[in-house]
């Protein structure tokens, strides 16, 4: 089993990746918890006694609508936009109830790194939070590899990854096995549903 943890310490390309999502991650707080802060001020409540009790509170809900709202009409917050990165549906686009899943961590900032840090021990794409691997979404970047295998490859490049020999029954439709997008091998998950092994697209 290879994890997230297991290439960060070397893979150059994904260091910049996780340091990019922290720096949209942080841009996304300061630009949302601006934007809660306004009408809050507007109203009076901001002058309110042990506002700055509840205000952490509030403003990470916000972010989770305000995350949620933009990735589902535009794959990309503020921050991503500025950042160059953007959310990848694995089923094709980014559902509204995808997007308020993956960013249900984003209440408050332990949470996402609680998040952040479950998607890393585990096995699979090393850009996924936990959340985004539960829901089937990735999150994207100009100039770095498209596929998550291309990551642990970079790691084992002296041990390749040998396909499983195919049984005898399926060699025959062997190519009806293959991703749409990038030729890769499908594996059978359940549901009459297949996932690439290359680019972990579901088909």
């Amino acid at each position: 089993m290879v994890t997230g943890f297991d290439l960060i310490h070397h893979n150059k390309p994904l260091q910049k990746h996780w340091v990019k999502r922290v720096i949209a991650y942080l841009a996304d707080f300061f630009i949302s918890s601006i934007l809660i802060y306004i009408p809050l001020y507007l109203l009076g409540i901001a002058h309110m006694p042990r506002i700055f009790i509840y205000f952490p509170a509030i403003a990470g809900a916000f972010q989770v609508f305000y995350s949620a709202v933009l990735e589902f009409n535009n794959r990309q917050t503020l921050g991503k936009i500025l950042l160059n990165l953007e959310v990848e549906g694995l089923r094709g686009g980014v559902a509204l109830h995808e997007a308020i899943a993956r960013n249900l961590s984003k209440i408050h900032g332990l949470i996402v790194l609680v998040d952040a840090v479950l998607g890393l021990a585990t096995e699979g794409d090393p850009r996924q939070r936990y959340l985004d691997r539960m829901v089937d979404t990735t999150v994207t970047g100009t100039a770095e590899p498209h596929h998550f295998q291309d990551y642990i490859k970079r790691h084992r490049e002296e041990e390749p990854e040998e396909e499983p020999p195919l049984h005898f029954m399926e060699r025959g439709i062997e190519d009806i096995r293959k991703c749409r997008e990038c030729g890769g091998r499908l594996e059978e998950i359940g549901f009459g549903e297949s996932r690439c092994v290359n680019c972990g697209r579901i088909q």
